[in-house]
């Protein structure tokens, strides 16, 4: 069943980005690091004659950071690759197990790093976005790599390839979004600069607002379209099955990143709220509205490996 050199070949490329991928997490490391190492030389003319005084400079060793920004970029190569000869040998879209789940969900996730990085320029985002991939990738190789036939279920080839793509497209980007809400958190919020080798938290914290503003519309695009596959799978549009209703509630985590974000106005403040919450309760502390985007990523993760290994339900593919 299928081709068997061209499987062969999609796992050799697996590796190659999965090695790639370690020496590009090191290269970030060392990109970051080099930027509290970095020195330099101040002099002041005083009573006592030239004084030179040695500070750390706060910026980054510029060629080690494109030495990074290419080794990612041929960590996307090698992950596009196996995904496309993966798809050769098996005739169809690689998503019959969680093993090509996985890789193509690696693969979405360099790709989507990589863009970023090269719209903003934040080199140190690597320092969290290349381990995350890095970690699916290592996950990845714990799935069977055998080829299966696909489920009558998964046999509508279009418009189940639509919907997988829009998802792990969104689920991508949304992970940026949470690479970076972690150093906007890490940083103490928007005007928090703890550690000078990292990007600022306004900087990290607009990166990830972007990310969010691209990311939310495409899950809500690829839950819809997920709904007209059921009804042609399944002959009902919902049906409250764990997968969908996990990725419902992570696009509902993101809208409540946005009304947090919004302003001053809460959920706290309804009308029928206000009947039952007491005041200072409902006017006590809030939490920064990034927080909204680690849960969604926290639920990201549980709605892609929590349904399909430990919750049965219709979308449990995992070939485990």
């Amino acid at each position: 069943m299928g081709n068997p050199e061209m499987a062969d070949l999609s796992i050799y490329l697996f590796w190659t980005g999965l090695t790639t991928a370690i020496i590009a997490v090191v290269l970030y490391i060392a990109y970051a690091a080099s930027a509290s190492i970095s020195l330099r030389r101040y002099a002041a003319q005083t009573s006592a004659g030239t004084v030179t005084m040695v500070s750390g400079s706060g910026q980054p060793n510029a060629p080690l950071g494109r030495l990074a920004t290419t080794t990612t970029g041929v960590v996307v190569l090698a992950l596009g690759a196996a995904v496309a000869t993966r798809w050769v040998a098996v005739g169809h879209a690689p998503i019959s197990n969680l093993y090509e789940f996985t890789v193509a969900f690696a693969f979405g996730m360099a790709a989507a790093y990589l863009g970023f990085e090269t719209y903003s320029g934040m080199r140190r985002l690597g320092l969290v976005g290349l381990p995350i991939v890095l970690a699916m990738l290592l996950v990845a190789t714990r799935f069977p790599t055998d080829i299966v036939p696909l489920i009558p279920a998964l046999q509508n080839g279009p418009l189940l390839t639509i919907h997988v793509s829009v998802m792990m497209i969104s689920y991508a980007i949304l992970t940026v979004a949470f690479c970076g809400a972690v150093i906007y958190l890490a940083q103490g919020g928007e005007q928090g600069q703890r550690f000078s080798w990292l990007p600022s938290g306004e900087a990290a914290g607009d990166l990830s607002h972007q990310a969010i503003k691209l990311g939310f519309p495409l899950l809500g695009l690829g839950i819809a379209l997920g709904a007209w596959w059921a009804n042609a799978a399944w002959g009902r549009y919902w049906g409250w099955d764990p997968k969908e209703t996990s990725a419902l509630v992570t696009w509902l985590s993101i809208a409540a990143y946005f009304h947090a974000r919004s302003g001053s106005g809460s959920v706290a403040s309804a009308p029928g709220i206000r009947k039952v919450v007491p005041t200072r309760i409902r006017r006590g502390w809030r939490p920064d509205p990034m927080w909204w985007v680690v849960v969604m990523f926290g639920l990201v993760m549980f709605t892609y490996f929590g349904v399909n290994l430990w919750i049965s339900g219709l979308h449990s593919y995992a070939g485990v």
